[in-house]
C-alpha cells in the first residue's frame, strides 16, 4: 500500500490550518493519507460515494441540531459537487440535511459497537467511514485502560468484514473534569500507534484528530458535547481528510481575519457559530465584510461561507476578490440557527489578498470562510 503525502501551497494568514491535522507529517510513522493515489471521496464517480458516519452520541449529535459534524461535513462535500451518500441504521437530524443516515449511537461503547457492526457492514457496504468512538468508555480507570484494546478490534472488526474500505479514525474530544481529562488524553495518545500498525499490515487506515482545536468550555453544550458552532470545525478536518484538501478556516468577527464596514453588527455567545459568533445586519449597499490573508500560490481558489439565512428564501452576499467583479453567492434558507454552506471559485495572486462579502440578494448573516485551491480531484 503507497502512502502519499499531498504537495500544497501554504495558506498563511491569522488563521490555523484548519486541515493540519490530516496530513502524514502530524504523526510519526503514521499516514494519514487514503491508501490510493485518489481522494476518499472525489468529485467524479460513476455512483455517490457511500459514507457511515460510525460512533456515539458525538455522531449521532449532542448538540442542538442533533446531527454532530455530519451537517457540515455534508455541506462541504456538497459545495464541491462531490456524490455521496450517508449510510447506516440510524436517522435522525436537522430536516434541512440533505442526507440524515448514519450509525452514530448515544451512550455507547467501543464494546456495543463491536457488537453490531459486522451486522450493519454487511447490510451497508460503505466505500468510507468516519470513526469516532472511545467518549463512553472515559468514565473510569479500569473501562479507559481497556479502551485501546478495545479499539484495535474494533478496526479489525471492521478491515475483515470489508477489506476495500477506506477507515478514517479520529481522536475524540477533550473533556472538562480533571479525571476524564486525563483518560481521555492518554486514549487519544495511543490511537496513531492503533492506525500505524493498521497500516504497516496493509489495511486501508487512516488517522486525524478532528477535536484538538476544540476548547472547554467555549465549544461545549455540557461536559461531553461539541456544540454546533464547534462541529462545524470538527468537520472541515473530516472534510480535508475524506478529500485531500486541505482547507484554511477565517473567522467573519475576529478583527485579526476581517474588518467590517457600513452597519453589520458582531452578534456573540451563538453557539451556532464556529467561533461563537457571526457578522449580522449585512443590510447597506455599503454593507461589507472584508477578509484579508496570504496564499503561496497564485491560481483559483474555492471560497467557502458558512451562512445563516432565515429568510425563507434562496439569499446571496456579492463576492469579490481583489476589488475585482463580484460574483453572487447563493446561501439556502435554513433559519437563523442552522447554517448552510456555500462556495465561489475566485482568482488569487501570490501573497495578500482581500475577499469582501457585500450585500446581495435579501438578507445573510457570516459567520466563517473555509479557502483552498480550487478542488480538481
Amino acid at each position: 500500500m503507497r502512502a502519499i503525502t499531498r504537495a500544497l501551497p501554504a495558506l498563511l494568514g491569522a488563521a490555523a490550518l484548519v486541515g493540519s491535522a490530516v496530513t502524514a507529517a502530524t504523526v510519526t510513522g503514521a499516514t494519514t493519507a487514503p491508501a490510493d493515489d485518489g481522494p476518499a471521496v472525489p468529485i467524479v464517480r460513476a455512483t455517490p460515494t457511500k459514507i457511515m458516519p460510525l460512533g456515539d452520541s458525538n455522531t449521532a449529535g449532542g448538540d442542538a441540531p442533533g446531527a454532530a459534524y455530519r451537517v457540515d461535513l455534508y455541506e462541504l462535500l456538497k459545495a464541491d459537487g462531490r456524490p455521496i451518500d450517508f449510510v447506516g441504521s440510524v436517522t435522525s437530524g436537522p430536516t434541512t440535511l440533505g442526507d440524515r443516515n448514519h450509525e452514530g449511537h448515544g451512550g455507547w461503547t467501543i464494546g456495543q459497537i463491536q457488537g453490531s457492526v459486522t451486522g450493519w457492514l454487511n447490510t451497508y457496504t460503505p466505500d468510507v467511514i468516519t470513526l469516532q468512538i472511545g467518549t463512553n468508555d472515559m468514565y473510569d480507570d479500569a473501562s479507559a485502560g481497556a479502551a485501546p484494546g478495545k479499539l484495535s478490534a474494533l478496526i479489525d472488526s471492521i478491515t475483515t468484514t470489508l477489506p476495500n474500505t477506506k477507515v478514517f479514525v479520529s481522536a475524540i474530544p477533550q473533556l472538562a473534569d480533571a479525571n476524564h481529562y486525563s483518560r481521555v488524553a492518554a486514549f487519544n495518545y495511543t490511537i496513531p500507534g492503533i492506525v500505524a500498525a493498521k497500516v504497516a499490515a496493509g489495511k486501508q487506515v487512516s488517522y486525524l484528530d478532528a477535536n484538538s482545536g476544540l476548547f472547554q468550555p467555549f465549544d461545549f453544550v455540557d461536559m461531553w458535547h461539541p456544540n454546533y458552532g464547534a462541529a462545524s470545525k470538527a468537520a472541515v478536518r473530516w472534510y480535508s481528510a475524506l478529500t485531500g484538501v486541505q482547507t484554511t478556516r477565517y473567522e467573519a468577527e475576529q478583527s485579526a481575519n476581517a474588518v467590517i464596514s457600513g452597519a453589520p453588527t458582531k452578534r456573540t455567545q451563538i453557539t451556532s457559530a464556529s467561533g461563537g459568533a457571526k457578522i449580522g445586519y449585512i443590510d447597506l449597499p455599503d454593507s461589507f465584510v472584508k477578509f484579508t490573508f496570504q496564499v503561496g500560490t497564485a491560481g483559483t481558489y474555492r471560497i467557502r461561507a458558512r451562512g445563516a439565512n432565515g429568510m425563507g428564501t434562496e439569499c446571496t452576499h456579492n463576492v469579490s476578490a481583489n476589488g475585482g467583479t463580484a460574483v453572487a453567492m447563493k446561501y439556502p434558507s435554513y433559519g437563523w440557527d442552522l447554517l448552510g454552506t456555500s462556495a465561489v471559485d475566485l482568482d488569487l495572486k501570490v501573497g495578500t489578498n482581500t475577499v469582501t462579502f457585500g450585500k446581495g440578494e435579501c438578507y445573510t448573516e457570516l459567520d466563517a470562510i473555509d479557502i483552498s485551491l480550487k478542488p480538481t480531484a
